[in-house]
């Protein structure tokens, strides 16, 4: 994944870099490897008919491909546990009307007593 959506893959194009160093070794035993690099990938490549090989060198043509792909995880499956409620039954006691007040008595405006 990552050397596809990357240019990590040029990565892999080395050993074609080596190869064509030594290539360029034979033709000129004084070329050193910064003058190669120059040559190929700062300078300005010399005419020598080898194009087709120098496209093949790492960086030289960068493809990137993109891949999007979603990805939903598959959760696992939550039970939830129903909690029974107990319902709390509170029996209060019977209200009688001997514990309710007066409003006769409790009221400002009350006739006076003897």
């Amino acid at each position: 994944m990552v050397l596809h959506s990357t240019a990590l893959n040029q990565l892999l194009k080395l050993p074609v870099l080596v190869a064509h160093y030594i290539e360029h070794q034979h033709r000129d035993s004084h070329i050193s490897v910064l003058d190669f690099l120059s040559m190929h990938y700062w300078g300005k490549d010399i005419n020598d008919n080898d194009d087709d090989r120098d496209r093949q060198l790492p960086f030289k043509t960068v493809d990137m491909h993109s891949l999007h792909c979603s990805f939903v995880p598959l959760l696992k499956p939550i039970a939830l546990k129903q909690r029974e409620d107990h319902c709390t039954v509170i029996n209060y006691p019977a209200i009688k009307d001997q514990y309710l007040p007066d409003p006769a008595r409790a009221s400002l405006f009350r006739p006076p007593r003897a």
